[in-house]
């Protein structure tokens, strides 16, 4: 298996395999970790794969590829914040919201906005995910033929796994969430991983364990509006993406790659959008952006006309560098 589209099909047939299989997602506990706690007896004790995220590197498109089966080409949910057709507005599909925070709710119904989840459908399951996203508007569609079950902390959740016979599937955040706060470099990050592997490490059932992407330490933030002000009369609707992949839906795609990219120089590589997704089915055309910003390591990017709680963040994802990218899967039978 050489990349993260084809993993539902793996994890398909183990589950006609076994009576009762565990599969957990790690988010952003990408291999680049993996080699960091190289020691910890869960990882010693899995059969460790190396994979390859898709891109972008963001939790919205791994996951809805992991639920409906669909390459993200193909389902068109490619980052945090995308176009959506039906709205005339860009929204953040895993929160079913608007880009910006006090807008008006959606009023769209999810199953319109997301392709036909079938995966937990043809494989009966039970999904663990953490309380607070249990039974969202996304969820509702994505986890669709599935019995979900919240749960509080990874040791909770860790020791429902392979309880009830069939697969048994769990999400974990918090890893993510403490690097985007402190950074994958930090302590904390550090602890909260080891936590995981601690709580995982206890189950004995046949288990598989993978990620949908890795972490990146950022430390600084480009403002493409103050590089370049010019661009704020290109823009056409609110930026899609996020900080270390900025889509631009612009009037003038080749004008626009060219400005930023004279005046961001090596801070970024600026590109149509198009030409990273050269298999775009029509689903992902009609979402995708036209211009497309990927920063440098270490940085991120953003317009400072918009807003964003990003320029917090002390690690992020979503580009093409190894750390963001280089995924993995992990089994014991």
């Amino acid at each position: 298996m050489r990349g993260f589209a084809e993993l539902p099909a793996r994890i398909e047939a183990l589950a006609s395999e076994h009576e009762r299989i565990a599969v957990v997602l790690l988010d952003a506990f990408g291999m680049a970790f993996v080699r960091r706690h190289a020691d910890h007896p869960l990882l010693r004790r899995l059969e460790i794969e190396p994979l390859a995220s898709q891109f972008p590197s963001t939790t919205t498109a791994h996951l809805t590829t992991l639920y409906t089966g669909l390459p993200v080409e193909q389902h068109g949910l490619y980052e945090w914040r995308v176009y959506e057709p039906l709205a005339g507005d860009v929204i953040r599909p895993l929160l079913f919201a608007p880009a910006r925070d006090g807008d008006p709710p959606l009023t769209l119904d999810p199953r319109d906005v997301l392709p036909a989840a079938r995966f937990f459908e043809q494989v009966p399951a039970t999904v663990l995910q953490p309380a607070h996203i249990t039974g969202s508007a996304y969820g509702s569609v994505a986890l669709a033929g599935a019995q979900v079950v919240g749960f509080d902390t990874i040791e909770e959740g860790a020791a429902l796994l392979g309880q009830a016979p069939g697969l048994t599937y769990l999400y974990w955040d918090r890893i993510d969430a403490v690097g985007h706060q402190y950074g994958p470099s930090s302590p904390e990050f550090d602890a909260e991983a080891r936590r995981a592997l601690d709580a995982l490490a206890q189950v004995r059932t046949p288990l598989l364990v993978t990620a949908d992407h890795g972490q990146i330490d950022v430390d600084v933030t480009d403002e493409l509006d103050a590089e370049w002000p010019e661009l704020l009369d290109h823009l056409r609707l609110h930026p899609a993406g996020s900080a270390r992949d900025v889509f631009l839906h612009v009037d003038e795609p080749a004008t626009v790659v060219a400005e930023l990219s004279a005046r961001l120089g090596e801070r970024a590589e600026v590109r149509l959008a198009a030409e990273l997704f050269p298999a775009a089915g029509p689903r992902l055309r009609e979402r995708l952006a036209d211009v497309c910003v990927l920063p440098a390591p270490g940085r991120m990017a953003g317009l400072r006309a918009v807003g964003s709680y990003e320029r917090r963040f002390r690690g992020h994802h979503g580009g093409l560098t190894p750390e963001e990218c280089e995924i993995w899967t992990g089994f014991q039978a």
